[in-house]
Protein backbone atom coordinates (compact mmCIF):
# COMPACT_ATOMS: atom_id res chain seq x y z
CA UNK A 1 0.00 0.00 0.00
CA UNK A 2 1.80 3.35 -1.22
CA UNK A 3 1.70 6.25 1.35
CA UNK A 4 -1.49 8.26 0.25
CA UNK A 5 -3.27 5.55 0.93
CA UNK A 6 -2.05 4.45 4.11
CA UNK A 7 -2.80 7.99 5.19
CA UNK A 8 -6.43 7.57 3.86
CA UNK A 9 -6.86 4.03 5.83
CA UNK A 10 -5.56 6.08 9.25
CA UNK A 11 -7.69 8.76 8.56
CA UNK A 12 -10.90 6.97 8.43
CA UNK A 13 -9.70 3.73 10.84
CA UNK A 14 -12.11 4.58 13.97
CA UNK A 15 -14.84 5.36 11.85
CA UNK A 16 -14.10 1.85 10.52
CA UNK A 17 -13.66 0.52 13.68
CA UNK A 18 -17.34 1.81 15.25
CA UNK A 19 -18.71 0.33 11.61
CA UNK A 20 -17.83 -3.14 13.09
CA UNK A 21 -19.46 -3.21 16.39
CA UNK A 22 -21.69 -5.82 17.18
CA UNK A 23 -25.06 -5.80 16.65
CA UNK A 24 -28.28 -4.47 18.97
CA UNK A 25 -31.62 -5.16 17.75
CA UNK A 26 -33.90 -2.11 18.64
CA UNK A 27 -36.23 -4.90 21.24
CA UNK A 28 -32.95 -4.68 23.39
CA UNK A 29 -32.72 -0.62 24.17
CA UNK A 30 -33.71 -0.26 27.41
CA UNK A 31 -37.00 2.31 27.78
CA UNK A 32 -36.50 2.30 31.44
CA UNK A 33 -33.95 4.69 32.55
CA UNK A 34 -33.18 6.49 35.96
CA UNK A 35 -31.78 9.86 35.47
CA UNK A 36 -30.47 10.32 38.83
CA UNK A 37 -29.61 14.22 40.13
CA UNK A 38 -30.51 15.31 36.59
CA UNK A 39 -29.94 19.45 36.15
CA UNK A 40 -33.20 20.73 35.91
CA UNK A 41 -33.47 22.20 32.78
CA UNK A 42 -35.29 25.32 33.40
CA UNK A 43 -33.91 26.34 36.57
CA UNK A 44 -30.87 28.81 36.83
CA UNK A 45 -28.30 27.78 38.81
CA UNK A 46 -29.39 30.11 41.46
CA UNK A 47 -32.14 28.40 41.88
CA UNK A 48 -34.62 30.65 39.72
CA UNK A 49 -37.36 29.41 37.55
CA UNK A 50 -37.25 30.09 33.71
CA UNK A 51 -40.48 31.40 32.24
CA UNK A 52 -39.88 33.75 29.82
CA UNK A 53 -37.55 33.92 26.29
CA UNK A 54 -35.57 36.76 28.08
CA UNK A 55 -34.96 34.17 31.13
CA UNK A 56 -33.90 31.60 28.78
CA UNK A 57 -31.46 33.65 27.17
CA UNK A 58 -29.75 34.00 30.37
CA UNK A 59 -30.29 30.24 31.23
CA UNK A 60 -28.60 29.22 27.86
CA UNK A 61 -25.82 30.99 28.15
CA UNK A 62 -25.00 29.95 31.63
CA UNK A 63 -25.64 26.07 30.33
CA UNK A 64 -23.26 26.82 27.32
CA UNK A 65 -20.27 28.08 29.85
CA UNK A 66 -21.12 24.79 32.10
CA UNK A 67 -20.77 22.82 29.08
CA UNK A 68 -17.22 24.56 28.02
CA UNK A 69 -16.22 24.23 31.86
CA UNK A 70 -17.00 20.84 32.78
CA UNK A 71 -17.00 18.94 29.05
CA UNK A 72 -16.04 20.43 25.45
CA UNK A 73 -13.20 23.32 26.76
CA UNK A 74 -13.43 26.90 25.26
CA UNK A 75 -14.31 27.89 21.83
CA UNK A 76 -12.10 31.02 21.45
CA UNK A 77 -14.11 33.85 20.24
CA UNK A 78 -11.40 36.52 19.64
CA UNK A 79 -7.71 37.17 19.36
CA UNK A 80 -7.55 35.91 15.96
CA UNK A 81 -7.90 37.01 12.46
CA UNK A 82 -9.96 35.33 10.00
CA UNK A 83 -9.39 35.34 5.58
CA UNK A 84 -10.71 33.49 2.53
CA UNK A 85 -9.45 33.51 -1.03
CA UNK A 86 -11.36 31.67 -3.38
CA UNK A 87 -8.62 29.68 -5.03
CA UNK A 88 -11.07 27.69 -7.72
CA UNK A 89 -13.80 28.12 -9.59
CA UNK A 90 -16.00 26.34 -11.92
CA UNK A 91 -18.74 24.29 -12.91
CA UNK A 92 -19.46 20.51 -11.85
CA UNK A 93 -22.10 17.76 -11.69
CA UNK A 94 -22.50 17.89 -15.97
CA UNK A 95 -23.17 21.65 -15.72
CA UNK A 96 -26.00 22.22 -12.88
CA UNK A 97 -24.00 23.27 -9.87
CA UNK A 98 -20.89 25.44 -8.91
CA UNK A 99 -17.83 24.68 -7.40
CA UNK A 100 -15.59 26.77 -5.38
CA UNK A 101 -13.07 25.82 -3.59
CA UNK A 102 -12.28 28.20 -0.91
CA UNK A 103 -9.09 28.45 1.34
CA UNK A 104 -9.89 29.49 5.35
CA UNK A 105 -6.83 31.71 6.72
CA UNK A 106 -6.85 31.87 10.40
CA UNK A 107 -3.67 33.68 12.25
CA UNK A 108 -3.16 34.58 16.00
CA UNK A 109 0.50 36.25 17.38
CA UNK A 110 1.43 32.55 17.58
CA UNK A 111 0.88 31.82 13.91
CA UNK A 112 -1.69 30.75 10.99
CA UNK A 113 -3.47 27.91 10.10
CA UNK A 114 -5.13 26.67 6.87
CA UNK A 115 -8.46 24.85 5.60
CA UNK A 116 -10.03 23.79 2.17
CA UNK A 117 -13.41 24.15 1.77
CA UNK A 118 -15.38 22.71 -0.85
CA UNK A 119 -18.15 24.59 -1.59
CA UNK A 120 -21.25 22.95 -4.60
CA UNK A 121 -24.64 25.01 -4.95
CA UNK A 122 -27.00 24.23 -7.31
CA UNK A 123 -27.26 26.91 -10.04
CA UNK A 124 -29.98 29.02 -9.10
CA UNK A 125 -31.39 32.49 -9.73
CA UNK A 126 -31.82 33.06 -5.82
CA UNK A 127 -29.11 32.24 -2.67
CA UNK A 128 -29.78 28.56 -1.60
CA UNK A 129 -30.02 27.13 1.32
CA UNK A 130 -26.59 25.31 2.36
CA UNK A 131 -25.56 22.18 4.39
CA UNK A 132 -22.02 22.57 5.74
CA UNK A 133 -20.23 20.22 8.00
CA UNK A 134 -16.85 18.33 8.46
CA UNK A 135 -15.82 15.00 6.77
CA UNK A 136 -13.92 12.19 7.55
CA UNK A 137 -11.60 12.19 4.62
CA UNK A 138 -10.02 15.28 2.51
CA UNK A 139 -12.56 17.24 0.45
CA UNK A 140 -11.63 15.40 -2.94
CA UNK A 141 -12.97 11.74 -1.47
CA UNK A 142 -16.59 13.29 -1.44
CA UNK A 143 -17.00 13.78 -4.67
CA UNK A 144 -15.74 12.24 -8.01
CA UNK A 145 -14.54 15.44 -9.57
CA UNK A 146 -11.14 15.75 -10.73
CA UNK A 147 -10.61 19.25 -10.11
CA UNK A 148 -11.24 19.04 -6.28
CA UNK A 149 -7.62 19.88 -4.56
CA UNK A 150 -6.52 18.03 -1.61
CA UNK A 151 -6.97 19.15 1.41
CA UNK A 152 -4.26 20.96 3.19
CA UNK A 153 -3.69 18.53 5.73
CA UNK A 154 -2.97 15.64 3.23
CA UNK A 155 -0.81 17.34 0.49
CA UNK A 156 2.38 16.10 2.17
CA UNK A 157 1.24 12.81 0.24
CA UNK A 158 2.22 12.10 -3.05
CA UNK A 159 -1.11 11.25 -5.48
CA UNK A 160 -3.28 11.32 -3.07
CA UNK A 161 -6.07 12.44 -4.58
CA UNK A 162 -5.80 9.68 -7.65
CA UNK A 163 -5.94 7.17 -5.06
CA UNK A 164 -8.69 8.23 -2.98
CA UNK A 165 -11.06 10.54 -4.79
CA UNK A 166 -14.66 10.02 -4.55
CA UNK A 167 -14.20 7.31 -2.09
CA UNK A 168 -16.90 9.01 0.41
CA UNK A 169 -19.52 10.17 -2.08
CA UNK A 170 -21.93 7.76 -0.52
CA UNK A 171 -21.31 9.45 2.79
CA UNK A 172 -22.11 13.15 1.30
CA UNK A 173 -24.44 12.45 -1.50
CA UNK A 174 -23.62 15.96 -3.08
CA UNK A 175 -25.35 15.18 -6.27
CA UNK A 176 -28.96 14.40 -4.60
CA UNK A 177 -28.08 17.68 -2.63
CA UNK A 178 -28.30 19.54 -5.71
CA UNK A 179 -30.94 18.07 -7.46
CA UNK A 180 -33.32 19.22 -4.26
CA UNK A 181 -31.99 22.27 -4.91
CA UNK A 182 -29.47 22.51 -1.64
CA UNK A 183 -25.62 23.38 -1.60
CA UNK A 184 -23.32 21.21 0.15
CA UNK A 185 -19.94 22.88 1.93
CA UNK A 186 -17.09 20.34 3.53
CA UNK A 187 -13.94 20.91 5.09
CA UNK A 188 -11.79 17.68 6.19
CA UNK A 189 -11.93 17.69 10.29
CA UNK A 190 -8.22 17.00 9.75
CA UNK A 191 -7.67 21.01 8.21
CA UNK A 192 -8.48 22.09 11.48
CA UNK A 193 -7.52 19.56 14.29
CA UNK A 194 -6.01 16.00 13.24
CA UNK A 195 -8.04 13.51 14.74
CA UNK A 196 -5.59 11.82 16.22
CA UNK A 197 -3.73 11.96 19.75
CA UNK A 198 -0.48 12.63 18.47
CA UNK A 199 -1.40 15.53 16.12
CA UNK A 200 -4.34 17.03 17.26
CA UNK A 201 -3.18 20.42 18.33
CA UNK A 202 -0.73 20.66 15.76
CA UNK A 203 -3.25 22.77 13.98
CA UNK A 204 -5.70 25.47 15.44
CA UNK A 205 -5.35 24.96 18.66
CA UNK A 206 -1.52 25.42 18.09
CA UNK A 207 -2.62 29.33 17.70
CA UNK A 208 -4.43 29.77 21.19
CA UNK A 209 -2.69 29.61 24.57
CA UNK A 210 -5.73 27.55 26.00
CA UNK A 211 -4.34 24.25 27.55
CA UNK A 212 -8.31 22.84 27.46
CA UNK A 213 -8.87 24.21 23.91
CA UNK A 214 -9.65 20.13 22.50
CA UNK A 215 -10.49 18.71 19.91
CA UNK A 216 -14.52 18.88 19.63
CA UNK A 217 -14.37 22.62 20.14
CA UNK A 218 -11.62 22.94 17.56
CA UNK A 219 -14.00 21.23 14.88
CA UNK A 220 -16.76 23.48 16.39
CA UNK A 221 -14.13 26.78 16.05
CA UNK A 222 -13.92 25.22 12.51
CA UNK A 223 -17.72 25.10 11.59
CA UNK A 224 -18.32 28.89 13.01
CA UNK A 225 -15.46 29.78 10.55
CA UNK A 226 -16.92 27.47 7.85
CA UNK A 227 -19.76 29.86 8.23
CA UNK A 228 -18.27 33.22 8.64
CA UNK A 229 -17.10 32.52 4.85
CA UNK A 230 -20.78 31.49 4.23
CA UNK A 231 -22.77 34.33 5.25
CA UNK A 232 -20.68 36.22 2.61
CA UNK A 233 -20.75 34.42 -0.51
CA UNK A 234 -23.56 35.05 -2.86
CA UNK A 235 -24.76 31.87 -4.04
CA UNK A 236 -25.42 30.96 -0.40
CA UNK A 237 -28.74 32.36 1.59
CA UNK A 238 -26.93 33.03 4.74
CA UNK A 239 -30.93 32.71 6.82
CA UNK A 240 -30.68 29.01 5.44
CA UNK A 241 -27.34 27.68 6.93
CA UNK A 242 -27.31 24.38 7.96
CA UNK A 243 -24.96 22.54 10.10
CA UNK A 244 -24.59 18.57 9.93
CA UNK A 245 -22.41 15.96 11.43
CA UNK A 246 -21.60 12.06 11.95
CA UNK A 247 -19.97 10.17 14.80
CA UNK A 248 -17.92 12.60 16.61
CA UNK A 249 -18.04 15.00 13.91
CA UNK A 250 -21.71 14.73 14.84
CA UNK A 251 -21.11 16.04 18.91
CA UNK A 252 -19.04 18.90 17.04
CA UNK A 253 -21.79 19.82 15.07
CA UNK A 254 -24.07 19.93 18.03
CA UNK A 255 -21.94 21.80 20.36
CA UNK A 256 -21.46 24.60 17.39
CA UNK A 257 -25.36 24.33 16.55
CA UNK A 258 -25.91 25.02 20.20
CA UNK A 259 -23.13 28.16 20.26
CA UNK A 260 -23.49 29.47 16.96
CA UNK A 261 -27.32 31.38 16.23
CA UNK A 262 -26.25 31.58 12.49
CA UNK A 263 -27.24 27.81 12.33
CA UNK A 264 -31.02 27.40 11.21
CA UNK A 265 -30.92 23.71 12.04
CA UNK A 266 -28.52 21.46 13.55
CA UNK A 267 -28.36 17.89 12.51
CA UNK A 268 -27.05 15.64 14.61
CA UNK A 269 -26.43 11.62 13.23
CA UNK A 270 -25.49 8.80 15.32
CA UNK A 271 -23.23 11.61 17.95
CA UNK A 272 -23.58 9.16 20.59
CA UNK A 273 -22.15 10.00 23.78
CA UNK A 274 -21.55 13.87 24.52
CA UNK A 275 -23.63 13.84 21.09
CA UNK A 276 -27.30 13.90 21.72
CA UNK A 277 -27.41 11.02 24.05
CA UNK A 278 -27.88 11.35 27.42
CA UNK A 279 -24.40 11.08 29.99
CA UNK A 280 -26.54 9.41 32.71
CA UNK A 281 -28.02 5.97 32.50
CA UNK A 282 -26.37 5.58 29.31
CA UNK A 283 -26.60 1.50 28.68
CA UNK A 284 -23.52 1.77 25.73
CA UNK A 285 -21.06 4.16 25.25
CA UNK A 286 -19.84 5.46 28.83
CA UNK A 287 -18.11 8.95 28.80
CA UNK A 288 -15.02 6.75 30.69
CA UNK A 289 -14.61 4.91 27.42
CA UNK A 290 -14.82 7.95 25.35
CA UNK A 291 -12.23 9.61 27.85
CA UNK A 292 -9.93 6.56 28.01
CA UNK A 293 -9.96 6.02 23.94
CA UNK A 294 -10.29 9.85 22.63
CA UNK A 295 -8.48 12.07 24.88
CA UNK A 296 -7.69 14.53 22.51
CA UNK A 297 -11.63 15.31 22.32
CA UNK A 298 -12.69 16.98 25.78
CA UNK A 299 -10.65 18.81 28.43
CA UNK A 300 -8.55 17.09 30.62
CA UNK A 301 -10.81 17.71 33.62
CA UNK A 302 -14.13 15.99 32.04
CA UNK A 303 -12.09 12.55 33.22
CA UNK A 304 -12.85 13.50 36.61
CA UNK A 305 -16.51 12.41 36.12
CA UNK A 306 -15.38 9.13 34.71
CA UNK A 307 -16.94 7.26 38.00
CA UNK A 308 -19.34 9.56 38.84
CA UNK A 309 -21.69 10.86 36.06
CA UNK A 310 -24.52 11.57 38.00
CA UNK A 311 -22.45 14.29 39.75
CA UNK A 312 -22.64 16.54 35.87
CA UNK A 313 -23.46 19.36 36.30
CA UNK A 314 -25.54 19.53 33.14
CA UNK A 315 -26.80 16.82 30.22
CA UNK A 316 -27.14 16.61 27.05
CA UNK A 317 -30.91 17.20 27.13
CA UNK A 318 -29.73 20.82 28.12
CA UNK A 319 -27.27 21.16 25.16
CA UNK A 320 -30.36 20.32 22.49
CA UNK A 321 -32.23 22.85 24.25
CA UNK A 322 -29.38 25.51 23.53
CA UNK A 323 -30.31 24.91 20.39
CA UNK A 324 -33.75 27.21 20.64
CA UNK A 325 -35.55 29.08 19.21
CA UNK A 326 -33.78 27.52 16.05
CA UNK A 327 -34.56 23.83 14.99
CA UNK A 328 -32.87 20.53 15.78
CA UNK A 329 -33.08 17.19 13.88
CA UNK A 330 -31.34 13.72 15.99
CA UNK A 331 -30.86 10.71 13.97
CA UNK A 332 -30.19 6.84 15.40
CA UNK A 333 -29.16 3.92 13.44
CA UNK A 334 -31.29 0.54 14.87
CA UNK A 335 -27.76 -1.81 15.35
CA UNK A 336 -25.39 0.95 16.80
CA UNK A 337 -24.29 -0.24 19.46
CA UNK A 338 -22.26 3.09 20.74
CA UNK A 339 -25.06 5.89 19.57
CA UNK A 340 -27.41 4.71 22.20
CA UNK A 341 -30.31 5.68 20.45
CA UNK A 342 -32.91 5.75 23.52
CA UNK A 343 -30.84 8.16 25.46
CA UNK A 344 -30.56 10.14 22.26
CA UNK A 345 -34.62 10.18 22.27
CA UNK A 346 -34.71 10.98 25.72
CA UNK A 347 -32.59 13.70 25.86
CA UNK A 348 -34.65 15.53 22.54
CA UNK A 349 -37.82 14.77 24.94
CA UNK A 350 -36.56 16.59 27.60
CA UNK A 351 -35.64 19.66 25.80
CA UNK A 352 -38.99 20.18 24.48
CA UNK A 353 -40.10 23.00 27.22
CA UNK A 354 -37.31 25.52 25.73
CA UNK A 355 -38.97 25.26 22.18
CA UNK A 356 -42.25 25.33 23.72
CA UNK A 357 -41.01 28.68 25.44
CA UNK A 358 -41.16 29.76 22.34
CA UNK A 359 -44.11 28.82 20.98
CA UNK A 360 -43.10 26.13 18.64
CA UNK A 361 -44.59 22.60 18.13
CA UNK A 362 -42.53 19.79 19.75
CA UNK A 363 -43.07 16.11 19.65
CA UNK A 364 -46.08 15.33 21.27
CA UNK A 365 -46.11 13.44 24.83
CA UNK A 366 -47.31 10.04 23.68
CA UNK A 367 -44.49 7.30 24.21
CA UNK A 368 -41.44 7.61 26.46
CA UNK A 369 -39.57 4.83 23.86
CA UNK A 370 -38.61 6.11 20.49
CA UNK A 371 -40.14 6.04 17.06
CA UNK A 372 -39.81 2.35 15.29
CA UNK A 373 -37.22 1.75 12.33
CA UNK A 374 -38.45 3.75 9.50
CA UNK A 375 -40.54 5.84 11.49
CA UNK A 376 -40.03 9.87 11.03
CA UNK A 377 -41.23 12.25 13.21
CA UNK A 378 -41.09 15.77 12.03
CA UNK A 379 -41.95 19.10 13.67
CA UNK A 380 -41.76 22.72 13.21
CA UNK A 381 -38.57 22.94 16.28
CA UNK A 382 -37.71 19.22 16.15
CA UNK A 383 -37.22 16.13 14.02
CA UNK A 384 -35.99 12.74 14.71
CA UNK A 385 -35.73 9.26 12.90
CA UNK A 386 -33.94 5.53 13.28
CA UNK A 387 -32.99 3.89 10.25
CA UNK A 388 -31.63 0.29 9.58
CA UNK A 389 -28.45 -0.56 9.41
CA UNK A 390 -25.14 0.56 11.63
CA UNK A 391 -23.55 3.40 12.41
CA UNK A 392 -22.86 5.42 9.74
CA UNK A 393 -24.94 8.11 7.20
CA UNK A 394 -26.32 7.04 3.84
CA UNK A 395 -28.74 8.36 1.50
CA UNK A 396 -31.72 7.12 3.56
CA UNK A 397 -30.49 9.73 6.60
CA UNK A 398 -30.22 12.65 3.40
CA UNK A 399 -33.43 11.83 1.94
CA UNK A 400 -35.08 12.58 5.90
CA UNK A 401 -33.04 15.75 5.96
CA UNK A 402 -33.77 17.22 2.73
CA UNK A 403 -37.16 16.37 3.29
CA UNK A 404 -37.00 18.58 6.66
CA UNK A 405 -35.78 21.15 4.94
CA UNK A 406 -38.52 21.12 2.20
CA UNK A 407 -41.19 21.23 4.73
CA UNK A 408 -39.34 23.85 7.70
CA UNK A 409 -36.92 25.83 5.56
CA UNK A 410 -38.37 27.07 2.91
Amino acid sequence: MNRSLTANVLSLALVLILLALPVMSHAEQATDREYINLPELMVMEDGTPVTSQEEFAARRQELLTLFADTMYGPIPAHGFETSFEVLEEGDTLDGTAIRKQIKIHVSTEKGSSDALMLLIVPKSDAPVLVVYGLSFGAVHTVLDDAQILASYSVRKYPNVEEDTRGIQADMWCIAQAVQRGYGIAVVFCDDFSPDNTRTYNRRIISLFDEPDFKGISAWAFGLERMADYLQTDENVDASRLVVTGMSRLGKAALWAGANDERAALTIATVSGTCGASMSRSNTREQIGDLNASFRWWMRDSFKTYNDRVNELPVDQHELIACVAPRKIYVSSAETDLSNDSQGSWNAMMMSRDAFRLFGHEVIEDNTVEQPPVGTRVFTESMAYHMRSGKHGINAEDWNNYFDYMDLYLQ
